[in-house]
Order: C-alpha cells, then sequence, then structure tokens
C-alpha cells in the first residue's frame, strides 16, 4: 500500500522508477515507502521498513528523502515511457 500524500501537484500517484525533477535536478524516485512496505527498485529494498516517504535519485547520484509530496517534485514520465509529460 501506498501512502495517499505521495502525489505529485498533478494529483498523480508517486510510484518507483519514474522520472522526475525535484528543485531544477532530473533523476528517479528510487522508492515510495508507506513505513513498511512500498515500491522498491533493485538495489533499494534494503530500504524498506524505513518511515514513510519518497527517496530521489539525482542524475549526478545525489540522494533526497521527502517524508512527502513537494510543490518542487514534477513528474517527467513514467517507467517504461519513452516520451517525457508535456513533449
Amino acid at each position: 500500500m501506498i501512502v495517499s500524500h505521495l502525489h505529485y501537484l498533478s494529483g498523480a500517484e508517486v510510484h518507483a522508477g519514474d522520472r522526475v525533477r525535484y528543485q531544477d535536478e532530473a533523476g528517479t524516485v528510487v522508492f515510495v515507502s508507506d513505513g513498511e512496505g512500498g515500491e522498491f527498485l533493485s538495489g533499494y529494498m534494503d530500504h524498506q521498513g524505513c518511515e514513510a516517504g519518497i527517496m530521489f535519485c539525482a542524475d549526478d547520484g545525489q540522494l533526497t528523502f521527502l517524508s512527502e509530496g513537494h510543490e518542487s517534485l514534477e513528474l517527467l514520465r513514467r517507467k517504461g515511457e519513452t516520451t517525457e509529460f508535456g513533449a
């Protein structure tokens, strides 16, 4: 179960693997946790059971944890899609 407050401003749910922009940095959501489980990309399963929130990995490798959705978090495309939203 994904925590209901983990949404983009558009109302879409945040999912692991989403390509996003956060504070002008492009990157990937590597996990979305409800505090017990959630969605985790390969290599991030060790974060299962951490507090509820979103882990964002910028293209430069820097990790940022958000405990809730943020107005600066913008969905660019879903995992597996080849074109960005709004393109």
